[in-house]
């Protein structure tokens, strides 16, 4: 019988390549609002791909606020007129 594996064998197996790929952008809501800020379009080649082909339905926006704060923004992406990159 061998013993049960280690938690850091088992969190070693669990790590994903993780790709950072951030792009400024500007989303259009469905109610008029504008959310402005970066996203991590990971492995997609733009930020479109990531729209249509990612099977997650919200999108993470980090915003930056007047005084220099940082803010997450988690939008659902049912909700979104259109989006578009500011690089």
């Amino acid at each position: 019988m061998g013993l049960p594996p280690l938690k850091e064998e088992i969190m070693a197996a669990q790590v994903i390549d993780y790709v950072k790929n951030y792009k400024n952008i500007a989303v259009k809501m469905s109610d008029g609002s504008e959310v402005k800020g970066r996203i991590n379009i990971m492995s997609f080649a733009r930020l479109s791909d990531l729209m249509k082909h990612s099977t997650d339905k919200f999108i993470t926006v980090l915003s930056e606020e007047a005084d220099g704060a940082q803010k997450v923004v988690i939008v659902n992406k049912d909700y979104v007129v259109w989006a578009q990159t500011e690089d």
